[in-house]
């Protein structure tokens, strides 16, 4: 849940001048009062009355004693209804809308509806993702480094974009890596002792990100070879540890299937076979050390059901295609190593300096949702989707 009281300001980072878009199609009226004027086209207000401020990278406290890094930031919105707060990078935002604020707001604000509606509330009862004039200072999950932009957008009573937002694009420059961080880089031999991959983890963002090349490498010969393929894991410093994270990874055209998005995912297994958890951004395995190796152990995941709610462990993770013709999930390797899995170090492969890793080119803007993280034994609370496989 979001936190909303204040705090002293710890430090600031460079704040970039405003970008003002004036995209194809939609006009743009700075300062301008009033919402949707009822036709097909919507209107744009640059409201140089409201203001957003990054504050600071600050701790946050958990309930249990945990700290984690968030990201601070005060508004200024004078309205009367409510407004919502999207962060994306200016080249996602210009590869994924065309540059488009007026599409990029209106989807979602539909999304927020539609996600509403499938879960029997209102809109505005997302009190994480949909806020009051009355709050000022929101903490948001930590952002990765680079420049980005944050739109605030505004809605209506019935949660429809007016017209009215205000944005402000800022950087946030990079941390140096701690000892912590550099000790998960290198080359790692990764078993089970039936299956297993040679992973290789690089740094993408010092002291938060990680890249790791090799899963699902390798395999029947059916088996797509996942070679040119990535994933990103999150180092967490409270515990030294490398969390795997399930995540989007692109859309492209399928020759055989059409238009596929490709997905890492978990899945379990229970009385019925595998389950896979679509949801994004779970815990999924965490890599933790063991003396002088380390062993990949699966998180826990709460799942709701019509018979009440029951806890169990990841059984394994997955690249999967979500097929959009036929609406399932299809993975691309037969044989996926099932957790837990030990990890060995190549000998001579621990890097301390090793360059930063090439971030991963958006298919979609990368929008960061909003509430801070939980500590990690209270993350995986609720998984609401659960799609069986076939």
């Amino acid at each position: 849940m979001i936190r909303t009281i204040a705090t002293v300001v710890i430090a600031c980072l460079a704040v970039c001048a405003c970008v003002k878009h004036n995209p194809s199609g939609h006009r743009v009226d700075p300062d301008q009062g009033g919402g949707h004027d009822g036709k097909d086209e919507l209107v744009l207000r640059e409201r140089t009355d409201w203001t957003i401020r990054y504050v600071a990278r600050e701790d946050w406290v958990n309930d249990d004693g945990s700290v984690d890094r968030v990201e601070h930031f005060k508004f200024a919105y004078t309205g009367s209804t409510y407004y919502i707060i999207r962060f994306v990078r200016p080249e996602d935002f210009r590869d994924a809308y065309n540059s488009d604020a007026a599409a990029f707001f209106t989807y979602e604000a539909e999304s927020l509806l539609k996600d509403a509606k499938a879960d029997g509330v209102d809109f505005w009862q997302y009190t994480d993702e949909v806020f009051a004039p009355a709050i000022k200072d929101v903490y948001f999950n930590r952002l990765r480094s680079g420049t980005w932009t944050a739109f605030l957008v505004e809605l209506d009573g019935k949660g429809a974009v007016t017209g009215n937002y205000a944005e402000e694009t800022f950087t946030i420059s990079e941390e140096d890596p701690s000892d912590a961080y550099l000790s998960w880089l290198g080359r790692w031999e990764v078993t089970n002792g039936k299956v297993g991959y040679e992973l290789t983890v690089s740094p993408l963002d010092n002291n938060y990100l990680y890249r790791v090349d090799g899963w699902e490498c390798g395999g029947a010969a059916g088996d797509f070879q996942m070679d040119q393929e990535y994933l990103e894991t999150e180092f967490w410093a409270p515990d030294g540890c490398m969390y795997f994270i399930s995540q989007f990874l692109g859309s492209y055209d399928d020759e055989k299937f059409g238009t596929v998005d490709e997905l890492f995912l978990g899945r379990i297994f229970d009385s019925g076979g595998y389950t896979v958890i679509t949801d994004e951004g779970l815990d999924l395995a965490v890599a933790a050390f063991t003396g002088d190796k380390a062993e990949l152990r699966p998180m826990n995941v709460t799942l709701s059901t019509s018979g009440g709610d029951y806890t169990t462990t990841f059984d394994s993770m997955l690249y999967y295609m979500w097929v959009h013709s036929s609406e399932e999930y299809v993975p691309y390797h037969s044989n996926a190593a099932r957790l837990p899995l030990t990890m060995t170090r190549v000998p001579g492969t621990k890097a301390s300096a090793a360059p930063l890793a090439k971030e991963r080119p958006a298919t979609r803007p990368s929008i960061h949702h909003l509430q801070p993280k939980a500590a990690r034994g209270a993350r995986n609370s609720v998984a609401k989707k659960a799609v069986r496989m076939k």
